[in-house]
């Protein structure tokens, strides 16, 4: 281990699991002066000691290295008192933090052991924060840049330490390259930028094919050469593009064709088509944000590189990492696109592209309104329109495979884009029908995400089509599940622990959830599957039994409909290593400690939330959801010829009489009125006849029984026949009576029933 100034007796080891440095050998670290045991195995480290007094004129350097060496000897309340003076330091610079973590070379890996495994992992998370940071500004100084460049001219020992540090700067480096290569004047820097340019590597590709748009022919030949000895595919697209451009040079377009087979060797593989298929795949990869293209997810930025005409030169547009992968997917496209104007692959690519774009900025992807704000993009124009006027300008052949291209991925927001579209532009004829391009929209009823599932049917219910098709089964159904929906979150948690089982189940409770709490995981996702109708979130332990944890995130998230279910471990000390290895691979699995409060468990849930895509249900759009889904039921009832049976939702409008939404109640009465049931007859009745419900309500109740009435004949019990005759009799608020009267007219009861209410005025 290393310590202060470089003085230190002992070794320092990390075992498998938990970071305790308690349970280290003893040794004695002299530091600064100060001798500091280091506590026995089995002795907690002394956070029992005396409390550290934090030097005011404590420099930078020496704030990490004390934060460090107390964070190593397991005292975490005085590693916490320096890590926080460091962050508040005045005169903090990540560049300053990270030259003095460069002189622990055990810097780095201490930091991300701390994060894991102590409780001032924050501290620890916001150190390393500015280590990234400050390596990050490293890589893009200017002056530190161009000294290299200018040292590739010097001895081989400076040309490998330049070529080195180029290569550290990565694609920050190429402007800079790409200006040297057109410079006359430093045609002595050539021979060596050549060499080293291959050896930047990966890093380099992106600005590398934006600079193969440069005037000069033997800058654009370099450059050519290099990426064909990087070796990397995603140049091929641009390459191609080069060898089949006819207004290139016969030596540019045969380097260029040259430059491919160079790649495929390097690859070990070939990759046959054209330009534009090349585009396509290339933006097919940027879309599914692979390893091998991804921004990098440690910084919270990233960079699209363009080529400025006029300045023959790069110029970058820092975005966030985020945006870059349906960006650059985009870029790809509209490339392809260039140069086949009619290739549909890339047009539904884009489309998909553009509304993953669009709901990352934190916009309604279901909206076309253009005043609507979300985060900036700097890469689309001001006026740039909203995503759903160009997926509904495709039309319904290329929004079906934008959500064919949602269904395979799981993808909630584009999903969604996609079906607004085909519900405002598409008929049944362009929704439902046997063929492959028509299926997408039905293979929807069994998205993972509940919000899809509803937007799916409401469009499928919209079509009224008069044909059976594949699942057509299933359309009523949800828009019955639709018609419950109150956008409480309804969670999972599974403990073997009771008392900590009753403790999170009771935290979640407090936010308002629908909770079901189990010792035993199979036991909990049954009664999830009859008590739920949208599992929101599992909370599991990591101490789960038979089946163990990873069995258990195995099958769960093995199920289609659970695939995007959000799940929190709640992780024991003596699990961590188990929890770590059991999560990994599952991008909806977050890890905390078991024992947090509620504002960590929600910080951690919100967390794989947001990456598991899924559209938040909240009360407002249940509501909503919930209407429409109604609506569609009462069109559906009317039409009657369709291939829906709306009778199967007859359990789920009578619930919705109870709504709390008056318009949910009143509409769900209207659809009943059709149903030829006593039981729908008898449920719109008893709203109508109590008392304690609004007067508006009551009336269209009302209305709602005489329509039922004339369509079914009477039904009611005997007794609410009698409650309404007696309302029309009786009532003294005369809009009801008469609303009263109308139902009993419609119901056509026997001459000595009615009768009664002209008996009961004789004389009067």
């Amino acid at each position: 281990m290393r310590a202060h100034n470089g003085k230190v007796t002992g070794s320092f080891s990390i075992n498998k699991g938990p970071f305790f440095p308690y349970a280290l050998v003893c040794l004695v670290i002299v530091t600064n002066g100060r001798a500091m045991a280091q506590s026995a195995p089995g002795v907690p480290a002394g956070d029992k000691a005396p409390a550290i007094q934090v030097p005011g004129d404590a420099t930078v350097e020496e704030l990490l290295v004390d934060f460090l060496h107390y964070a190593r000897i397991g005292r975490f309340a005085a590693a916490d008192a320096f890590a926080k003076a460091l962050l508040a330091h005045d005169d903090l610079d990540p560049l300053k933090v990270l030259e003095a973590a460069d002189k622990d070379r055990k810097s780095v890996e201490t930091l991300l052991i701390l994060i894991k495994n102590s409780s001032i992992g924050e501290s620890a998370q916001r150190v390393l924060d500015l280590i990234e940071k400050g390596e990050n500004l490293r890589r893009q100084d200017t002056p530190r840049i161009q000294a290299n460049i200018d040292l590739l001219t010097g001895d081989p020992q400076q040309e490998f330490i330049a070529c080195s540090r180029l290569a550290q700067s990565g694609e920050y480096a190429i402007p800079l390259i790409v200006q040297t290569l057109q410079d006359q004047a430093k045609s002595r820097h050539w021979p060596r930028i050549i060499q080293c340019l291959p050896k930047i590597g990966k890093p380099a590709l992106n600005p590398l094919v934006v600079a193969l748009n440069v005037s000069d022919n033997n800058t654009r030949l370099h450059l050519i050469r290099a990426l064909g000895e990087i070796g990397y595919p995603q140049a091929i697209p641009y390459l191609l593009k080069l060898s089949v451009d006819a207004n290139m040079p016969a030596e540019t377009k045969d380097a260029a064709a040259k430059a491919v087979p160079r790649i495929e060797e390097i690859a070990g593989r070939r990759f046959p088509g054209g330009p534009h298929e090349h585009f396509f795949l290339l933006g097919e990869r940027y879309y599914n944000e692979e390893d091998s293209v991804a921004a990098d997810p440690r910084l919270p930025e990233s960079n699209l590189w363009y080529w400025d005409a006029g300045a023959q030169a790069l110029s970058r547009m820092v975005v966030s990492e985020r945006l870059f992968g349906p960006i650059m997917a985009m870029r790809c496209c509209e490339e392809g696109l260039l140069l086949q104007n009619d290739h549909p692959d890339s047009l539904a690519l884009w489309l998909a592209a553009n509304i993953r774009r669009e709901s990352r900025l934190g916009m309604n992807i279901e909206s076309g309104d253009p005043k609507e704000q979300g985060a900036v993009d700097p890469s689309r124009p001001a006026n740039f329109p909203r995503a759903l006027y160009f997926t509904q300008a495709a039309g319904p052949r290329y929004a079906q495979r934008v959500l064919q291209r949602a269904v395979q991925d799981a993808d909630s927001a584009v999903a969604l884009g996609a079906i607004e579209a085909l519900r405002v532009t598409a008929g049944e004829s362009s929704l439902i029908g046997m063929e492959d391009e028509k299926q997408p929209l039905v293979r929807a009823l069994r998205f993972p995400d509940l919000v899809v599932r509803i937007r799916a049917a409401l469009a499928l219910g919209a079509a009224l089509p008069k044909s059976q098709f594949a699942d057509s089964q299933f359309v009523v159904p949800v828009l019955a599940q639709a018609l419950a929906q109150t956008g409480r979150e309804q969670v999972l948690v599974v403990d073997p622990d009771e008392a900590n089982l009753n403790r999170v189940v009771g935290l979640l409770r407090t936010s308002g959830r629908e909770v079901i709490g189990e010792k035993n995981f199979d036991r909990a996702l049954n009664r999830a599957r009859t008590d739920f109708q949208a599992l929101a979130g599992v909370f599991v332990s990591s101490g789960v039994a038979d089946p163990d944890l990873r069995t258990a995130l195995q099958a769960f998230q093995g199920e289609f409909l659970y695939s995007k279910t959000p799940v929190v471990v709640l992780t024991k000390a003596q699990h961590a290593v188990l929890a770590e290895e059991a999560g990994r691979g599952f991008v909806n699995v977050e890890s905390i400690d078991a024992a947090v409060d509620n504002a960590a468990v929600e910080d951690a849930f919100a967390r794989v939330q947001q990456r598991a895509g899924q559209a938040r249900l909240d009360p407002a759009l249940a509501q909503s959801l919930a209407l429409e889904a109604a609506e569609a039921l009462r069109r559906i009832a009317v039409d009657g010829r369709t291939v829906y049976d709306f009778g199967a939702a007859e359990p789920a409008l009578i619930g919705a009489l109870s709504s709390l939404d008056e318009r949910l109640q009143i509409t769900a009465a209207s659809v009943l009125a059709l149903a030829r049931t006593p039981t729908a007859q008898r449920a719109i009745a008893h709203v109508a006849l109590d008392g304690g419900q609004s007067p508006t309500l009551r009336l269209a109740a009302f209305d709602s029984l005489a329509e039922s009435a004339k369509t079914n004949g009477p039904l009611l019990e005997d007794a609410q026949a009698k409650e309404l005759i007696r309302l029309a009799k009786e009532e003294p608020e005369l809009t009801m009576r008469t609303a009263a009267s109308q139902a009993l007219g419609a119901l056509n009861l026997r001459a000595d029933r009615a009768g009664e209410i002209i008996r009961g005025f004789y004389g009067g």
